[in-house]
């Protein structure tokens, strides 16, 4: 593995836990940074999300219900020119803010990532799935 892709994967790693750090804060504006303008969010038994601005009416949606904590750890992450992947697996754990009992669940997730002209990693796709 050249210098190059070694230093691009641990930006997108940068990229992954910063995310989670958004969440964790409930910073949309943060969270939208890291997103493409044509990003697309694949979650499980939900339509796809598309687009820079309905993902943040989805963020602002999710984080009116529910804090949520999470942690997440990459199995592979891949380097192909400007575009990227990171297979990872997660643990989140929603609790409603209206009270009630939270729910913990692991998921796996496919995030692909494209560098931008000014060389940053931001997230174009994202699929996941919950594991049963």
């Amino acid at each position: 593995m050249s210098a190059a892709d070694e230093d691009a994967i641990r930006q997108i790693i940068q990229v992954r836990d910063a995310w989670i750090a958004g969440v964790r804060a409930k910073d949309v504006e943060r969270l939208v940074g890291y997103l493409t303008d044509d990003v697309v969010m694949m979650h499980p038994n939900r339509p796809a999300v598309i687009g820079k601005q309905a993902n943040c009416a989805d963020l602002v949606a999710a984080f009116g219900k529910f804090s949520v904590e999470q942690t997440a750890e990459s199995d592979e992450v891949v380097v192909a020119g400007e575009w990227a992947f990171d297979r990872s697996r997660a643990t989140t754990t929603l609790t409603p803010v209206a009270g009630g009992a939270a729910v913990t669940v692991r998921s796996k997730t496919i995030t692909i990532l494209r560098r931008g002209e000014d060389g940053a990693w931001k997230i174009a796709r994202v699929i996941g799935n919950v594991d049963p």
